[in-house]
């Protein structure tokens, strides 16, 4: 960007929700982002530190032939380390050939990036990713400069890292549930020994280094330079994260492959970050956070429009806590009427001294309106009113556009949210949503009430879908929506958890949700 209004955003949304979450992280790369986390710790929760391998040679295999950066340029293994890996296969003259079926069976591995409007993510090489199947698949995105390979933060962007962090410490009281994670993620991410014998032989073959490791910090309070990046969160302590461990240990419990595994747990993390979003933007501690929930795909105008109204209002938290931190950045920068008054001739003299002090000294192009308003001040007053409301309408919308789209983005990939052409987003369900919600709150093997399930995930998370939570919460009279909407919204879901095998109608009045899965082997769940 040509300015830094990106950074300083990044800077004070760090105070609010942690650093950093960024509008280009995609939902699966949360998850990918946590694994190879999990994995650099061997699988310790309570690690300070994490390493990081770059299976370069392994990955310029898989995706050869695919774009290099924003050049022309395309991933391209030597000719030596190729002839290295055909000679290892050839029997009989069809070392070619049989690399060439391995190479399909891995770029059919590649997680799907799409955007809203289902257009593929146009990433190089080193930014691509592939399903989880074991341990040994796990890639951070790489940069290449020159002939030299070395980490990027574009796309995993830290949420990973600041996912894990909120494990580790809604674990922290509770060693049985941080054994039971780490356990049921080693054995996720283990368990397909013959995958990891075939990406071993190749690595050997290109000559990437088994053990090339490089480690990287988690926590601050670690015997580490200076200079040293860490991911950050602005609390420690939280009783939400205290349920996202025990969400996650009970989706881990599941007997299901690690392929239908990661887009479930795609859903549950894209949507738990999004609660922790709205958690940290509540105007204040009792303040309840709704969710009121088109289930008829958008059928229905009315409905689709209350739902709608729901997701601005939460948005409507997010632009509202930045407005109040940058009110408070400001003021806490420019100091006492006293001081104000002191430097302020000083400021007018050189404005670089006052753009440096509100971390804007690299606007270039839009310094001007905002030292044009500075010129203009007189006194302690006129600052904190009209050089104030200069700089906000300068970053304040870009900085709530960046914000904002984090959590549209985390709604999208969740399954929780989207839009339709010439409509605001809404709250939706998608059928992974929908098993991550049933399976986080509904244990292997066991069945709920249906009506108790709504009521659950009202209370648990100000989900509204039918009457009674909108009549309980407020929203029915504020609404004015006549019952019969609710009633048909709440036969949509039912209809959802049907097709998805997640629900038993015994009649019109008696339906149970039921999670229809065993534990998986040798796992207990979590009490």
């Amino acid at each position: 960007m040509a300015n830094n209004v990106e950074q300083f955003s990044s800077q004070l949304s760090a105070k609010i929700w942690g650093h950093r979450f960024k509008d280009g992280q995609r939902g699966p790369e949360y998850v990918l982002e946590f694994f190879n986390v999990i994995y650099g710790t061997k699988y310790q929760l309570n690690a300070d530190m994490y390493f990081r391998k770059k299976s370069a040679n392994l990955r310029k295999f898989i995706f050869e032939g695919v774009k290099e950066g924003s050049k022309r340029d395309t991933a391209k293994l030597d000719e030596e380390s190729k002839n290295s890996l055909y000679g290892l296969y050839d029997t009989s003259g069809e070392g070619t050939e049989r690399v060439e079926v391995i190479r399909e069976f891995f770029r059919n591995l590649e997680v799907p990036l799409v955007d809203g409007k289902g257009k593929e993510a146009d990433r190089s090489w080193y930014a691509r990713t592939l399903y989880p199947l074991h341990e040994s698949l796990l890639f951070f995105e790489l940069r290449k400069n020159g002939e030299s390979i070395s980490y990027e933060r574009n796309f995993f962007a830290r949420g990973g890292e600041l996912y894990y962090l909120m494990i580790s410490y809604g674990t922290q009281k509770d060693p049985k549930l941080k054994l039971s994670i780490e356990d049921k993620l080693s054995a996720l991410l283990t368990k397909n020994v013959s995958l990891e014998r075939i990406v071993d032989t190749i690595s050997n073959a290109l000559g990437d280094e088994k053990n090339e490791k490089d480690l990287y910090p988690l926590k601050k309070f670690t015997q580490q330079k200076e200079n040293n990046e860490y991911p950050f969160l602005p609390i420690i302590e939280h009783s939400l994260f205290d349920k996202f461990a025990l969400e996650l240990d009970q989706l881990l419990s599941l007997n299901i492959d690690v392929y239908e595994m990661f887009k479930l747990l795609t859903s549950l993390v894209s949507f738990q970050l999004t609660r922790y979003m709205y958690e940290r933007s509540k105007p204040y501690e009792a303040y309840d956070t709704l969710y009121f929930f088109d289930c008829l795909d958008g059928q229905n105008s009315q409905i689709l429009k209350h739902s709608a109204n729901s997701f601005k209002r939460n948005e409507l938290l997010i632009k509202d806590k930045l407005e109040e931190y940058f009110v408070d950045e400001f003021m806490n920068n420019i100091g006492t009427a006293e001081a104000v008054n002191n430097q302020l001739l000083m400021w007018k003299d050189n404005p670089n001294t006052f753009l440096e002090l509100q971390g804007l000294s690299k606007l270039q192009s839009r310094k001007q309106p905002v030292i044009k308003s500075l010129l203009s001040c007189k006194n302690y007053q006129d600052v904190t009113t009209k050089l104030l409301k200069t700089v906000r309408e300068v970053v304040s919308d870009q900085l709530k556009r960046q914000q904002t789209a984090i959590v549209r983005t985390l709604c999208r990939d969740g399954g929780l949210g989207n839009y339709k052409a010439g409509t605001n987003y809404r709250y939706t369900m998608t059928d992974n949503f929908i098993q991550s919600l049933v399976f986080a709150n509904v244990k292997p093997g066991e069945t709920m009430e249906f009506s108790g399930f709504l009521e659950a995930i009202y209370q648990e998370y100000g989900f509204v879908i039918g009457d009674i939570q909108a009549k309980q919460s407020g929203l029915y009279e504020s609404s004015k929506l006549n019952i019969s909407y609710y009633n048909k919204n709440v036969l949509a879901l039912r209809s959802k958890l049907k097709k998805n095998g997640l629900l038993i109608e015994y009649s019109d009045a008696t339906a149970m949700i039921r999670n229809p899965y065993d534990v998986v082997e040798g796992v207990v769940v979590y009490e």
